[in-house]
């Protein structure tokens, strides 16, 4: 009898006492942590992250959002979610990130809860941006490393000018009016996450400010929207924390300054 019950333990679903847990465990139990709709934001040991944390002055340098969770009766068992990266828009799974002996990531997850966000509105979050997956950016691998270079370039010179507050949104407007018109979509992933919280709400007819992270940003303030940084989403009032991802191990996390205790590695 205590082998049975032992092993119901085991299985289990995790309580609020189980944190932190391990990856591989968290992952299994994805459908009880996450929601569709859930905000990643990321950092990892690599130069283009560091680079990019520099020159926006944040602690976390990409930006994903949670788009299918497992469904096994559907056919697949993992989380992916929907980013903007150098190839363009596309498709990537949680477990490639933050599971594994080395992982690529750390992340922290966060979640927006207003009344009158549901099921119908983050499914129009993900549809709208689903629809750009692997459009508009069809330019040759040596020419789109050649414009991010350029574009990384002025952003690091506004991020002097201007303080790394301002400067992607400095750095984007310059681009678009005197340049390309074109923003290496690597760095402006965040911009792309609230683009499609705002346009969603916007196409339900309602105040599409009250999901704008940025405090007084503008909703039809389109530069602005595109040059929100993963710092913007991490400091808004207007997401609640929820876990943090390090080394293997997923902990519950109350607010910014607990998450990047524990990402950081210091002891409490």
């Amino acid at each position: 009898m205590s082998l049975v019950i032992a092993e119901l333990e085991i299985n289990a679903p995790s309580t609020e006492q189980s944190f932190p847990m391990p990856v591989t465990r968290f992952l299994a139990e994805a459908e009880i942590h996450l929601n569709r709709g859930d905000i990643i934001l990321s950092r990892s040991p690599t130069l283009a992250s560091w680079l990019i944390r520099r020159f926006t002055g944040g602690f976390f340098s990409h930006a994903a959002l949670v788009f299918l969770i497992p469904q096994p009766e559907e056919g697949f068992e993992n989380t992916f979610l929907v980013e903007s990266v150098s190839e363009g828009v596309g498709i990537a799974s949680l477990k490639a990130w933050i599971a594994g002996r080395r992982p690529v990531a750390e992340i922290a997850i966060l979640r927006v809860e207003q009344a009158g966000l549901d099921d119908n509105y983050f499914r129009r979050v993900r549809g709208l941006m689903l629809d750009h997956v692997k459009s508009g950016y069809d330019y040759s691998r040596v020419f789109r490393l050649g414009l991010a270079f350029l574009f990384a370039s002025r952003l690091g010179w506004f991020s002097v000018k201007e303080g790394g507050r301002k400067s992607m949104r400095a750095a984007i407007r310059q681009t678009r009016t005197r340049h390309f018109r074109w923003v290496p979509p690597q760095f402006i992933c965040s911009g792309f996450i609230q683009y499609g919280y705002v346009a969603a709400l916007a196409r339900q007819g309602e105040d599409a400010s009250r999901v704008v992270f940025k405090e007084g940003l503008s909703e039809r303030d389109r530069d602005g929207l595109l040059a929100t940084t993963p710092e913007d989403i991490a400091r808004s009032p207007k997401v609640t924390w929820r876990f943090v991802a390090r080394r293997g191990w997923v902990h519950r996390v109350a607010d910014y300054a607990e998450a990047r205790r524990i990402i950081s590695g210091v002891k409490s």
